[in-house]
């Protein structure tokens, strides 16, 4: 039983602390995600297969936990949310555009597991339907900006590029249309597995060492170094100016182009972007891009599109490098009946609902050991108040309230515990 007592490889279980961080990163994302008016979706944890390996990249596709269900039909867990959000669109002609999603929920890769990749991971992303212009990549890149700062995180930075501007330069050095996609998959490893290996990949294309030396050394260069030799390029070169422009003047973010952003994903036609952590580590918390073709090659209109999704887990590593997370409180009030008479716990449990009505977490402690014995106890909790309640109490309508923070302690009226406690805690916030 020892295999079988320990989550799947890959996977990890919750703890109550880890949960409730988790839980508070991602109620901050979602508040900043409404403030744009975008809207929550939820799709099932597996699709059809085909939909999802239709425009994943050969890497991504071998990632994907498939399975037959018991009739048969070949199905997935999705790996993302882009893909299942477009057949909604796709499947929903009459939505008003543009449509404006959002997502909290996790996604599945067989991948690898190291530090902050598993296999099961959270994703929190936004999806903007039918805006062409550059106004559209501008307003999903704030978002994520957004995002980020209302979690706390301090050292990113956010690095764009344009799909079209390395699809120029490879083509230029003599990569085929056909070994496109092929190119840039190996291109995204760039940061990972070194130069030597991206220039290997590009020979087995048919580069020469030389050809792929020069693709890499201009991505590495950087934005001011290339010089467009296909219309596509130089349209992609326009739109990241546009796009850096509309960012500092509209929306006061800095960005910087990076001609090394790929992303791996198969879909993308135009802009793509990363967040990245200070932390060598960790790198890329999130990332995402524009796909103009994606909802049309599901069966659906051709609509405009640009997306990005937040990696949950390495936000939560990040901030937790950084330091300074906020408390945890299992419960903010433990009330401590003393004393073996029913009514004292009567007394002690209608306490504790009258505290959980005017919204405070309560819990009631049950043991029977010693009151210096539970205080010590409840002091490396982390809780703040405790109630204390035995006979004298009762007997003169009296609570016995020890702030553990402060280490003071006072009786007062029953009626009166609930306003001295909230402000207490709101003295505090």
């Amino acid at each position: 039983m020892g295999t079988t007592l320990r989550p799947p490889r890959g996977t990890r279980d919750w703890m109550p602390e880890e949960a409730w961080f988790k839980r508070l990163v991602e109620d901050r994302i979602r508040k900043v995600f409404e403030s744009y008016g975008y809207g929550e979706v939820i799709t099932p944890a597996f699709e059809h297969l085909e939909l999802l390996v239709a425009k994943a990249g050969e890497e991504v596709v071998n990632q994907i936990y498939n399975f037959k269900d018991k009739a048969g039909r070949d199905l997935g867990l999705r790996f993302e949310l882009t893909t299942p959000i477009a057949r909604i669109v796709s499947s929903k002609p009459e939505l008003s555009k543009p449509i404006r999603f959002y997502y909290i929920a996790p996604v599945w890769r067989y991948e690898e597991p190291q530090r902050a990749r598993l296999r099961e991971f959270w994703q929190a992303g936004v999806e903007l339907i039918g805006v062409e212009g550059v106004e559209g990549d501008a307003e999903v890149i704030a978002i994520l900006h957004d995002s980020l700062r209302s979690v706390g995180l301090r050292d990113f930075k956010i690095l764009v590029n344009d799909r079209r501007i390395v699809e120029d330069i490879l083509v230029s050095a003599g990569v085929t249309r056909e070994n496109l996609e092929t190119a840039l998959r190996a291109l995204d490893k760039l940061e990972r597995m070194g130069e030597d290996f991206v220039i290997g990949e590009l020979c087995k294309l048919g580069l020469t060492e030389e050809q792929a030396r020069r693709v890499v050394n201009t991505l590495v260069e950087g934005f001011e170094s290339f010089t467009p030799s296909t219309r596509e390029g130089e349209a992609g070169a326009k739109r990241l100016l546009e796009l850096v422009e509309t960012l500092e003047e509209g929306y006061e973010i800095r960005v910087d182009v990076d001609l090394s952003i790929v992303r791996g994903l198969g879909y993308y036609t135009g802009v793509v972007f990363e967040a990245k952590s200070s932390d060598a580590g960790i790198g890329s918390v999130a990332g995402g891009g524009r796909y103009d073709d994606l909802v049309s090659s599901l069966g659906g209109p051709r609509l405009p599109a640009t997306g990005m999704a937040i990696g949950v887990d390495r936000l939560l590593e990040a901030l937790s490098a950084q330091g300074e997370l906020p408390k945890y409180r299992p419960a903010e009030v433990v009330v401590i009946p003393v004393g073996t008479e029913k009514r004292i716990l009567m007394a002690a449990l209608r306490a504790a609902r009258s505290l959980r009505e005017n919204g405070l977490r309560v819990t009631v402690e049950y043991s029977r050991r010693s009151l210096s014995k539970t205080l010590e106890k409840l002091s490396r909790s982390g809780v703040r108040f405790v109630l204390i309640l035995g006979p004298s109490e009762l007997d003169s309508e009296l609570v016995t309230i020890r702030d553990m923070e402060a280490w003071e302690e006072r009786k007062v009226r029953t009626k009166d515990m609930v306003s001295l406690i909230k402000a207490r805690l709101s003295q505090s916030a």
